[in-house]
């Protein structure tokens, strides 16, 4: 197994949950850490935790959804570690209510923070990895990302994406010497579901403790998979059970809801409240060349010669 000791990382969302006990347990192995982050305060706190480890230990304060942010990154690390060996894409945002619920603005900043972020932060930092013989990159997914549920198309498609995006990355550069792994656990007890982007006025939600395991888990399974190399990595049994059994969980999904109860949606409803109007053909007019409306009988015989 590949060992993590004096190495240099990166870590994203690393103030909180999944990223925070990433670079907890990292730092006990002795690898020196890039935390970025745009909670000033918890970011500073985890830091100086690490440090106790003496290691080299330095944060960032960024918005990963600026374009800008994956170039910024790689010169600050290039600057301030003289490379790097570990890139975690970790950072992330969940949503719960069905598209039409949710605001354009909403829907963005999934996308943005769950899929370009990785995506850009990942192009930009091969430089440094590939100067390496040995490089990883380890993007944290879900198991939302092999199986369908309701009320989370947003973060299913990042999730998806972020898959995809890692097994492809992981067949171009085998050969280089680095390695890519998607890590999908299922539910976390972080503050991902207390910062769930939800519908104006709906209430966030969160799911039973039973189901779910915690950061300390999560971050053990992670670490383990940057030594070995693994493709993806399921955390949870619910994680497994979806992933082994999805060749049929999917289409049993898909059979429940089509099986369920129909509703009217209330555009539905909307649109049957509003009187039909219908337009006649000596109603239209087209503009022509020259701006002037022409009448649509004259149209039709141009249309018909």
């Amino acid at each position: 197994m590949w060992n993590v000791t004096g190495k240099r990382a990166l870590i994203t969302g690393a103030a909180s949950g999944i990223g925070r006990e990433l670079a907890r347990q990292l730092a006990r192995k002795g690898t020196h850490l890039l935390l970025v982050d745009l909670q000033e305060t918890l970011l500073e706190q985890i830091a100086e935790e690490c440090r106790r480890e003496k290691i080299l230990v330095e944060t960032v304060i960024c918005d990963l959804t600026e374009d800008s942010a994956g170039k910024q990154l790689a010169t600050i690390a290039k600057e301030r570690m003289d490379g790097l060996e570990i890139l975690v894409n970790n950072a992330g945002v969940a949503n719960y209510g069905r598209m039409d619920q949710l605001t354009a603005e909403q829907v963005e900043q999934v996308l943005q923070i769950n899929l370009m972020a990785p995506l850009r932060l990942s192009h930009a930092m091969l430089p440094l990895l590939l100067a390496n013989p040995r490089s990883q990159i380890l993007n944290i997914a879900s198991m939302y990302g092999y199986f369908p549920t309701k009320n989370c198309a947003p973060y299913h498609c990042s999730k998806y994406g972020l898959i995809g995006l890692s097994l492809a990355m992981r067949m171009d550069y085998a050969r280089y010497g680095l390695g890519v792994t998607a890590l999908c656990p299922g539910f976390v007890r972080t503050q991902l579901f207390d910062n769930m982007l939800v519908p104006s006025g709906a209430d966030t939600k969160e799911p039973p403790r039973w189901l779910s395991t915690t950061a300390d888990v999560v971050a053990r399974k992670a670490i383990r998979s940057i030594e070995k190399n693994s493709r993806l990595v399921p955390v949870t049994l619910l994680a497994y059970l979806g992933y082994y059994e999805q060749p049929w969980l999917a289409g049993l999904l898909d059979w429940i809801v089509h099986w369920e109860h129909k509703k009217t949606h209330e555009y539905t409803r909307q649109a049957t409240q509003q009187p039909l109007q219908f337009v006649t053909l000596d109603q239209i007019a087209y503009k022509s060349e020259d701006q002037t409306e022409v009448p649509t009988t004259d149209y039709e015989s141009r249309f018909n010669e």
